[in-house]
């Protein structure tokens, strides 16, 4: 509490500039900046939350108040929340803090019930009701902005998808700062940018608003994307959507929204709805750090014992066929017994070094033996310290080895330099793979993200085979599926493969040119550019077969000077487009 005294005594606000110092002092106000602030803070407001008594609901986030506050009318309502906003009041004063009456705001919601029973099955109270504080309206809006996220009060989350368009128009302004100033940047890191910036910006809240998306709500989101995929792909802005993910190998944003919504069911809610996806497979769990006691959340085992009975040596492995480890004990420097165990082909590596050493200190325990364990995992070692490990399959461990706390040390040796112990266990570690003696452990959470990633590819599959549109349909003769890992860093290929560049044919479809032919009288697409017009005949590439295009634009992908062709003749193309639309226009 001195520590505190002392924290809070004498406090001093500066004010520099080039000229003068000033600084005056400070009675009141919670210290803002330091680690212990947010903690004083909690303490100062905590009997604000002891409001929750059944009437209403409290709850705090930082220096921002939600309160939750119901009743059968809109009358009743109106009194209980003009109660509880006038008590919530008082008690700030009392703690000498005051409410921004101008930045509050409120919503009202209408059961589904009460929605039922309304003659116009609305979700708008016929009459707003009117809340105060000191006399003051609160404004009462048709969503609510809290911790990022809007809520409206329809619970549809469409304010909220909607307030996306902005966000993404800022978060790629600093893009184009950067592809502006320098066309050179890899695209690859663009993309990755973009999936770790972006996307996961844009799917801030998807574990709660993603899962029933409405058509909607998903054609708004895909139009969202599209904003960054226009200017990553320097396509024709008329570029289908669809086509600009499969060319980027970027998924759809609406399909990786629901894919992050069950991903949540599923690991944090323990939802069994989605057992097709995991395919029913049982999955370790996070505990909450609050419930992890601190003998087991804080162990240190000694590297070694005195006078141990045995030496182990503990390895895992895994190769095509599965998952093995191994379990080897040493007396006198000789082998005597092996415990050889084979996992489940979703097991990790780390989760078999994590058992070998669990059956080692079972092992011990169960037979009152001292002994020293040896691994050359040294993430497992790590984890096992770590007081952060909410792993339930990891907290499981570190209760076994403190539980045998004097009966066990534990150390890493250094892989694959001729400790004979450990080349023992690594052989037998392989061994195990084959042996039918099978251990069951729950998958690891990289499983899951496995399979999500798996439900996030089929689900798009299936949406790009339903579109069917005629740059859809060309786009599948050359390219045969979906993936993550694709993406087509050159836009003469984008305009090849989409139809939509420089050509006669795509101009007249958007009424650009009369006609869609070439001045040499054939149709003027991409396709008669590349392999067929005379104006580019020193520039053609070779035409493949139609069942032999997937094979051809694979090849074309990484072969320069094919690209350097293509993109010459659509440098003709696009010459002769200026002067076919000059001339419509004089």
């Amino acid at each position: 509490m001195n520590f505190l005294f002392y924290y809070l005594h004498n406090r001093k606000v500066f004010y520099v500039n080039e000229v003068f110092k000033v600084f005056k002092h400070c009675y009141r106000g919670c210290p803002q900046g330091s680690v212990i602030a947010p903690t004083l803070w909690n303490l100062y407001i905590n009997s604000i939350l002891f409001n929750n008594n059944g009437e209403f609901y409290v709850q705090a986030f930082a220096d921002d108040l939600a309160l939750i506050i119901e009743g059968h009318t809109a009358r009743e309502l109106e009194k209980n929340t003009n109660l509880a906003l006038s008590k919530i009041s008082i008690d700030l004063e009392s703690l000498k803090l005051s409410l921004s009456i101008h930045k509050c705001q409120a919503v009202v919601y209408r059961s589904i019930s009460s929605q039922r029973l309304s003659k116009r099955n609305s979700t708008i109270l016929n009459r707003k009701p009117t809340f105060k504080i000191n006399n003051i309206s609160i404004k009462i809006t048709d969503s609510l902005k809290i911790l990022g996220i809007y809520i409206d009060q329809k619970l549809s989350w469409t304010a909220h998808i909607n307030s996306l368009h902005d966000k993404v128009l800022t978060l790629t302004s600093n893009f184009n700062r950067i592809i502006k100033s320098d066309w050179s940047v890899d695209k690859n890191l663009i993309k990755t940018w973009y999936l770790t910036t972006i996307e996961k910006s844009l799917l801030y809240g998807a574990s709660v608003w993603g899962g029933a998306l409405t058509k909607i709500q998903a054609d708004r989101l895909h139009s969202i994307q599209r904003v960054f995929l226009i200017k990553f792909t320097r396509g024709y802005r008329t570029t289908s959507t669809n086509v600009l993910n499969v060319l980027s190998g970027i998924p759809p944003l609406h399909i990786t929204a629901e894919a992050e919504y069950k991903k949540f069911q599923i690991w944090v809610r323990h939802s069994n709805r989605f057992n097709n996806i995991t395919d029913s497979v049982p999955l370790d769990r996070n505990i909450n750090i609050k419930n992890i006691p601190s003998n087991i959340k804080y162990i240190s085992p000694p590297e070694q014992l005195s006078n141990p009975d045995y030496e182990v040596y503990t390895d895992g492995s895994r190769m095509d066929e599965g998952v093995g480890l191994a379990v080897c004990t040493f007396k006198n420097n000789q082998n005597s017994d092996n415990f050889l165990f084979k996992l489940n082909i979703y097991n990790s590596v780390f989760q078999a070094e994590l058992a070998a050493i669990q059956h080692a200190a079972n092992w011990a325990a169960s037979n009152n033996y001292k002994i020293n364990i040896f691994t050359d995992s040294l993430s497992s070692i790590m984890a096992l310290k770590s007081a952060h490990s909410r792993s339930q399959f990891v907290n499981t461990t570190k209760q076994i080895l403190s539980t045998a706390r004097d009966l066990v040390g534990l150390s890493w040796v250094k892989a694959h330099v001729g400790i004979p112990g450990n080349e023992w266990a690594n052989q037998h570690a392989k061994l195990a793979i084959s042996v039918r003696e099978e251990l069951e452990i729950p998958a690891p959470r990289s499983y899951l993200n496995r399979k999500i990633k798996s439900y996030i590819l089929h689900n798009w599959l299936t949406y790009w085979n339903n579109y069917n549109s005629a740059s859809g349909i060309r786009v599948r003769e050359f390219i045969g599926t979906v993936s993550p890992r694709f993406l087509i860093k050159n836009k003469i290929l984008i305009y090849f493969l989409s139809g939509h560049g420089p050509f006669p044919y795509y101009l007249n479809r958007f009424k650009k040119l009369d006609s869609p032919l070439c001045v040499c009288g054939l149709v003027g697409d991409a396709d008669h550019y590349t392999f067929e017009c005379s104006l580019t005949k020193e520039y053609h590439i070779l035409k493949p077969a139609d069942a032999h295009k997937r094979a051809w634009f694979l090849n074309l992908i990484n072969n320069k000077q094919a690209i350097g062709k293509m993109s010459e003749s659509f440098r003709i193309s696009l010459d002769l487009c200026n002067t076919l639309t000059s001339s419509r226009d004089f």
